[in-house]
């Protein structure tokens, strides 16, 4: 069945592409198996290598009216950036030939407004690059960028900028007033920090706290200035004396439809995060998980996602003394819920009508499975009966210690509890991290 399905599917997508060839929608060039365009007047060009294909350019083709430029393989001929003047889109993500000679020109493209450079070997971004003042999108994600240009600053047109952790800034980001989604900040000076609560449209913010201390009062009245504006979207790494999220505390937060912490355990739910009325994706370390906890988060109203992880496992308890999760409990909205659990059983037990609209469910199991007891269905069963509109399960072990007997043998209880089931189509998905033999 999936075996016809894939087969439609290719035959669909080949149809899609030798008509986007025919119309002159998209021209490719380095693929054997399809046929370049008669259409000497290119669009949209697609650069990529599969197999043998040769990934030059043919000279028949024009290039001055390309409007959208994606390059990606392992050997590519990159074009120079003064065969081209009209382009919008330029995607270099995951060619590791780009270097930083290539991006000479760049300058000239002044209607470009997508620049993907991410996965690539670029160090530098050319100073020109202030000249694009219709770029909105640039990301230079893994790459080894280690500086911004002064210039960055003249893009105020720039609504996304995605960058490596401990990239610097340089001053005057408040020029950038068009920025709406800023990934990463960490390890940058007081001015950068001080100036980042006057991005009035900032919508979308991923921050390090970590080597930031001795700033950490300015991040956290630039941080409560954001959310008292646009702020929707945060995610904090290694705020480990909870200054920042104390924030959310003090400001209006009722923007925040996304927060999530990493690196940092909290000793409990924090009570101010019942008031995130329209917060729908949460993620959070706590310590030791707790009823409270569970009613504070099972009474948001619109959570839809949420990522939980315990760093205390109840192991020393008895089976029958485990957390549950009860429907007056609440998590009315809830469709995604991932748990983690640091110990090889599960201290985590669903009740009858809890989750009703729960549709997808991962556990994360960080212990090794070594003890027969622990692959017993006893200490692995969580109620998996009591969640009726569930349709997948994910059960992932992360722990490298585990042999592969020991793997299989949990797989095998996994397989009984789900059988248990009422929707005998729920699919399960079994993971698991290098074994021993």
């Amino acid at each position: 069945m999936l075996k016809c399905l894939l087969a439609e599917f290719m035959t669909q997508f080949l149809i899609i592409v030798s008509k986007s060839i025919e119309e002159n929608f998209v021209t490719f060039v380095g693929v054997p198996s399809l046929t370049i365009g008669t259409q000497s007047k290119v669009r949209r060009l697609s650069m990529q290598v599969e197999g043998e294909g040769n990934s030059i350019v043919p000279l028949s083709l024009t290039l001055y009216h390309v409007r959208s430029l994606n390059v990606f393989g392992v050997a590519v001929e990159i074009p120079s950036m003064m065969e081209f003047r009209h382009l919008r889109i330029m995607d270099f993500g995951g060619c590791h030939q780009l270097e930083n000679h290539h991006l000479a020109n760049v300058g000239r493209l002044f209607q470009l407004r997508y620049l993907n450079i991410r996965r690539t070997k670029v160090s530098e971004l050319p100073e020109e690059i202030g000249c694009l003042r219709c770029l909105e999108m640039l990301d230079i994600r893994s790459t080894k960028v280690k500086d911004l240009p002064a210039c960055i600053v003249n893009l105020q047109k720039l609504a996304h900028l995605l960058v490596n952790q401990g990239v610097r800034f340089p001053v005057g980001i408040t020029k950038m007033q068009a920025l709406e989604t800023l990934k990463w900040c960490a390890w940058q000076s007081y001015i950068f920090w001080q100036e980042l609560g006057q991005l009035k449209n900032l919508r979308k913010l991923d921050l390090n706290h970590d080597g930031a201390q001795e700033h950490k009062e300015v991040i956290a009245s630039s941080l409560h200035n954001l959310c008292t504006q646009n702020l929707c979207s945060l995610t904090i790494w290694n705020d480990n004396d909870s200054i920042l999220l104390n924030t959310l505390c003090t400001s209006p937060s009722l923007n925040i439809q996304k927060l999530s912490t990493r690196s940092c355990v909290l000793p409990k739910v924090p009570d101010w995060v019942g008031y995130l009325v329209n917060l729908q994706k949460l993620r959070l370390q706590v310590k030791r998980i707790r009823h409270e906890d569970l009613c504070i988060l099972g009474a948001l109203p619109s959570l839809l996602i949420l990522c939980l992880e315990n760093k205390e496992n109840g192991e020393n308890e008895s089976l029958d003394r485990r957390l549950a999760v009860s429907r007056e409990a609440g998590f009315r909205c809830l469709r995604v819920f991932t748990y983690f659990v640091e110990g090889d059983r599960m201290d985590l037990i669903f009740a009858s009508r809890c989750m009703p609209k729960l549709e997808k469910l991962k556990t994360v199991f960080l212990g090794s499975f070594t003890d027969e007891s622990h692959r017993s269905a006893g200490a692995l069963y969580f109620g998996i009966e009591n969640l009726p509109g569930l349709r997948t399960y994910k059960f992932a072990i992360r722990c490298f210690g585990t042999k592969r007997s020991n793997a299989d043998a949990v797989k095998a209880s996994v397989e009984r509890l789900v059988s248990t089931h009422p929707n005998n189509r729920l699919n399960l998905i079994f993971e698991h991290g290098p074994v021993q033999s």
